[in-house]
């Protein structure tokens, strides 16, 4: 079974290209951001450590990490960023090791599709039998972050600052999808490449 790694900067649409694979392709999805939110719940492999690092300010009074207390630190500090990667994307990528095991044996899907912003830089290329980019002008992109999710000029730009470049993430990939259309267009493009 064919284990498809999917990336790209935010905004890019990957929560789209990965559910139009679910929905019409039958492949079993892997979010790695689903995957640390679950691991860094009270209780999760990766919470402890977190909380350690990053102090109970990050908490809410019940107890659970405060995800936008712990964004706005990490984004405007590198190192801190890289030091929670540390923390969660170990335990991030052997959970995601173990499922796809898992998904392989059951042969129920058509195939396995890892979703990950930092799929590259988090080492899960080896794991993968393609890489497939998800590719989006910056111009639609803002638009969409923007719309979609409230952000500012400048919160966009702190976080693009932080991501690949559409060449970096280029060399990367086996399959590009370029997602500045609308969806009908996606599955044609999908139906494609697989």
């Amino acid at each position: 079974m064919k284990v498809i790694g999917l990336t790209g900067g935010i905004g890019s649409g990957k929560s789209t290209v990965a559910n139009v694979l679910k929905e019409k392709f039958h492949a079993y999805l892997i979010l790695t951001d689903d995957v640390a939110r679950e691991l860094m719940e009270p209780g999760g492999a990766s919470y402890q450590a977190v909380v350690a690092y990053f102090g109970t300010q990050i908490l809410t009074e019940s107890g659970e990490i405060d995800r936008k207390a712990l964004a706005n630190i990490v984004f405007a500090d590198q190192e801190k960023l890289e030091t929670l990667n540390s923390l969660t994307h170990p335990l991030v990528m052997d959970y995601v090791l173990k499922k796809t095991e898992e998904i392989k044996k059951e042969g129920r899907y058509s195939c396995i599709v890892v979703e990950s912003a930092l799929l590259i830089q988090a080492g899960y290329i080896p794991y993968c039998d393609e890489v497939w980019y998800v590719r989006v002008p910056d111009d639609i992109r803002r638009t969409r972050l923007k719309s979609s999710r409230g952000y500012s000029d400048e919160k966009i730009d702190a976080i693009l600052q932080k991501q690949m470049s559409n060449e970096e993430f280029e060399l990367h990939a086996t399959k590009i999808i370029d997602n500045d259309g609308e969806c009908t267009q996606i599955m044609k493009k999908i139906e494609k490449i697989l």
